[in-house]
């Protein structure tokens, strides 16, 4: 049940904004055919390394791949972007947001 809140969550932040509703359609297209991995498989791995609370998410197309770009507030109230390869699920690129 936890999973399925995720995932809702995930979805409708996807959903939220400017073209988001496209980036959806595409996200969930890919998921689908097997080409990326899910934001519910995506979100378990990122908090294996960071807790917190996830703020946004962004699912972009950035030259040839597919990223989860996701915003969290980790428990001292550090805000951090996270990018991650929606294929393979690596992390490639971790800051603090100012």
């Amino acid at each position: 049940m936890l999973d399925r809140r995720i995932l809702a969550v995930g979805l409708a932040l996807l959903a939220s904004g400017v073209g988001a509703d496209d980036d959806y359609r595409e996200a969930r297209r890919l998921v689908q055919g097997g080409e990326i991995e899910s934001l519910e498989t995506i979100l378990q791995t990122v908090r294996r390394h960071y807790s917190g609370r996830v703020l946004e998410v962004e699912f972009e197309h950035e030259g040839d791949r597919y990223i989860y770009e996701i915003e969290m507030l980790d428990e001292k109230g550090v805000v951090w972007e996270l990018k991650v390869d929606a294929v393979s699920g690596q992390l490639i690129q971790s800051e603090q947001e100012d």
